[in-house]
């Protein structure tokens, strides 16, 4: 600040100085002063002019700023938790005491006797006799010989013109003929016969009757009284928020690329001339499957959820159980069980097997071969061509069949049944049943309770509220004060000398 004043009062000081030798000039904005040459017509004078120019200084400068500051604080918080307590009471405890009372009864039990009856019954016994014999038939064998004929040929290799020509021959055909020979058998049939008979018997069948007999005893009836209380609790209600991610997503994409297919070199043969070239053969593309991964950008939708802590107070239901006796009615039924003679009627069947003589017939086919000749023509090509002649040589096989009478002989078996009388002895079981008087005691049960009072304890939920340090972090405002450079400027008076 002191050199400023300094440069400011020698402007002024020469400012002034160079005024006296003026006589017209006028001072502008700032201090800075213009001097403009005398208008006399005969002296010229030299003048200078004063010019400002900026002169620029760094100052360091204290800047105030707010700053946010955390601070770590401990505060109480209320929590609820439920404790349980033990609370006793009251309770009515059946106690059940047992006692048997005898109780006589008179029962008819039966008493079973089994005795053996025979019964004599005359069965047919039948006995099958087996007999051998003979049946003599003649058959047509055919034999068949076998000889070789030479065939004498010319043939032009090679041939460029095609000639049909025929060739003619002869074979024996098989002609098959059938026919029916009938045969007489006899067989025996069995008739079966069926007699139904009944056999009659007793048996004791229990009747039961029920009668019906009151029995009283006590209960205790639970009454359940229920109150309403309330409760506070707190929880966490979920609170949601969206916001968008952008994620790359890699996906694989089934692509076709179509490869062409490989030249191979072919060998063929011209069907005028019979000369062999070779060409040039591309075969069939391929066309190949690949799959390629592909990225993409994909916007999704994140849901953020934040929990804020709600009290909700609610009614909670309270259950006390008393007990009150009660006396009821209950019917025992009793059943007592009698037996009543039945009697009972068993049918059963009696099957007899009788045979009988049936005459059958059978149709028999007997087939006969016989051979015709035939006369075939079997088609040949003959290829002609300018070159030399060629004479072959063909053996051909001629078959010759011959038939000749055989005599054979086929053996079969002739069965005859007859039947033969027997006699059988059958036991048959018969039970006789008789009821005789039993005396029994049986023993009852009978149940009687008593309440005796019993102290219980049972756990009761009680909330209790307590107080937990919870660490929280609060924010405050401060002013720290800093230095910054800042660069001043100041317009200095410059002296400029005129040429």
């Amino acid at each position: 600040m002191k050199g400023r004043g300094k440069i400011r009062f020698c402007a002024l000081a020469l400012g002034g100085f160079l005024s006296l030798g003026s006589q017209s000039a006028w001072a502008t904005y700032g201090g800075a002063v213009q001097l403009a040459c005398s208008r006399s017509p005969v002296v010229a004078h030299a003048t200078s002019t004063v010019a400002l120019m900026p002169q620029c200084e760094t100052v360091m400068q204290t800047v105030y700023q707010t700053v946010m500051v955390p601070e770590q604080l401990t505060v109480m918080q209320t929590q609820y938790k439920t404790v349980m307590k033990e609370e006793p009471y009251t309770v009515l405890k059946p106690v059940q005491e047992t006692s048997f009372v005898t109780r006589r009864y008179t029962v008819a039990k039966p008493v079973y006797e089994t005795a053996t009856v025979q019964r004599r019954y005359t069965v047919q016994k039948p006995v099958v006799q087996t007999q051998q014999m003979e049946r003599r038939y003649k058959v047509m064998k055919p034999v068949t010989r076998t000889s070789t004929t030479q065939r004498e040929y010319s043939v032009m290799k090679p041939v460029v013109q095609t000639q049909k020509m025929e060739r003619r021959y002869t074979v024996q055909k098989p002609v098959v003929r059938t026919s029916t020979v009938e045969k007489k058998y006899t067989v025996m049939k069995p008739v079966v016969q069926t007699q139904k008979m009944e056999r009659r018997y007793t048996v004791m069948k229990p009747v039961q009757t029920t009668s019906m007999q009151e029995r009283r005893y006590t209960v205790q009836k639970p009454v359940i009284q229920t109150s309403m209380v309330n409760e506070s609790h707190n929880v966490l209600k979920p609170v949601q928020s969206t916001r968008q991610v952008v994620e790359t997503v890699s996906a694989f994409e089934n692509r076709q690329t179509v490869i062409p297919g490989k030249v191979m070199l072919q060998t063929a043969v011209d069907g005028c001339t019979g000369c062999a070239q070779t060409v040039a053969v591309q075969t069939a593309p391929q066309v190949l499957n690949q799959t390629v991964m592909v990225q993409r950008p994909v916007v999704r939708n994140v849901i953020e959820t934040s929990y804020v802590q709600e009290t909700i107070t609610r009614q909670v239901p309270v259950q006390t159980c008393t007990y009150v006796s009660e006396e009821r009615v209950e019917q025992i039924p009793v059943t007592r069980t009698e037996m009543v003679a039945e009697e009972r009627v068993e049918p059963y069947e009696v099957r007899t097997c009788n045979y009988v003589a049936e005459e059958r017939v059978e149709q028999i086919p007997v087939q006969t071969t016989e051979y015709v000749s035939e006369e075939r023509v079997e088609p040949y090509e003959v290829r002609t061509c300018t070159y030399v002649e060629e004479k072959r040589i063909e053996q051909i096989p001629v078959q010759t069949t011959e038939y000749v009478e055989e005599e054979r002989v086929e053996p079969y078996e002739v069965r005859t049944c007859t039947y033969v009388a027997e006699e059988r002895v059958e036991n048959i079981p018969v039970t006789t049943c008789k009821m005789v008087e039993e005396i029994r005691e049986e023993k009852l049960p009978v149940t009687t309770t008593k309440y005796l009072q019993e102290t219980a304890v049972r756990q009761v939920p009680v909330t209790v509220a307590e107080q937990v340090p919870v660490a929280v972090t609060r924010t405050s405002a401060r002013v720290v004060a800093t230095q910054q450079a800042v660069q001043s400027c100041t317009q200095v008076p410059v002296i400029v000398p005129a040429y």
